[in-house]
């Protein structure tokens, strides 16, 4: 029998932080997306509805950075830097968008300039299958959902059958995962890019640092969320050390274009970002490039 909800606490925490983050008025809110509530167990679906009432939203809004300190602010402010690398990269010829681990990621249905090129989603077959049933009256006639065992399929084949163009300029967006594997796989995927893919290419990508997987990184809320984590089988496992992000993106063909902490991305996306809202310094948000032969020697 199929899981009925084969989704990971993670993947339905940013569904709510964002089905929230919609609930604000069209000039205040950050991104719009209509579809995150559609992946919400109908008591937090009921939640998110009353948000639209004066003075509900801001409530709910407090006790879920109570909860996560940094957590829902850091992943509504990544959302928006995400999408505004997406917006730049089609503009200057992205030809396809490839979203790994896609889980309950809609950019493919809300942003309006992924309409003019392929998009691939990868996950999970029940994931996929899930999202499907929840979206599937949603028409996207160039969106792909690719349903992919990562432990027993090959990506580049499963990729390349479903009418992946290798050689174009493509952008990659792989966010909320790496902190979930190991190097060898984190590395795989960097190899994959950079050996597909036209120069120009791109990947937005998030990690968390090292140090705070090693529970070393002062950040409020970090110990009861690894505990937290653990508890519920989805330890983090893998981060990068900022300073050594570079040389490893160079020695798998990729070129650091910017790399961003929760601060940063927060203050850059997010003018008004309330200090309440602090937490999270150690998660990242990356754009790396694929540079053309010239700039790798």
């Amino acid at each position: 029998m199929q899981e009925p909800r084969p989704t990971t606490g993670t993947a339905s925490n940013v569904a709510a932080y964002r089905a929230l983050e919609h609930q604000r008025a069209p000039g205040e809110r950050l991104f719009d997306d209509p579809y995150a509530i559609r992946f919400l167990p109908l008591a937090y679906r009921w939640l998110v509805r009353a948000a639209r009432l004066p003075g509900v939203r801001p409530m709910i809004e407090r006790y879920a950075d109570h909860l996560a300190p940094g957590a829902r602010t850091s992943a509504v402010a990544r959302t928006r830097l995400i999408d505004g690398w997406l917006d730049e990269q089609v503009a200057a010829g992205v030809r396809q968008v490839v979203i790994l681990g896609a889980g309950f990621d809609c950019r493919a249905l809300r942003l309006p300039a992924l309409a003019a090129v392929d998009v691939f989603e990868v996950d999970r077959p029940a994931m996929m299958a899930f999202k499907n049933a929840q979206l599937g009256d949603v028409p996207r006639p160039r969106l792909c959902r690719l349903a992919v065992d990562f432990r027993r399929d090959d990506l580049a084949a499963r990729l390349d059958a479903a009418g992946y163009a290798r050689g174009v300029r493509t952008m990659f967006v792989w966010e909320g995962v790496t902190n979930y594997l190991d190097e060898g796989a984190v590395a795989a995927v960097f190899d994959f890019i950079a050996r597909t893919v036209a120069p120009g290419s791109s990947i937005a990508f998030t990690y968390v640092h090292a140090d705070a997987i090693a529970g070393r990184f002062d950040a409020i809320g970090l110990e009861p969320l690894l505990a937290a984590l653990v508890a519920r089988g989805e330890p983090w496992t893998f981060g990068f050390v900022p300073d050594e992000l570079p040389a490893f993106l160079t020695a798998h063909g990729l070129r650091l274009v910017v790399d961003l902490d929760a601060v940063r991305y927060r203050r850059l996306c997010w003018p008004t970002f309330p200090e309440r809202g602090a937490g999270y310094e150690f998660y990242h948000a990356v754009l790396a490039e694929v540079p053309d032969a010239a700039r790798q020697a």
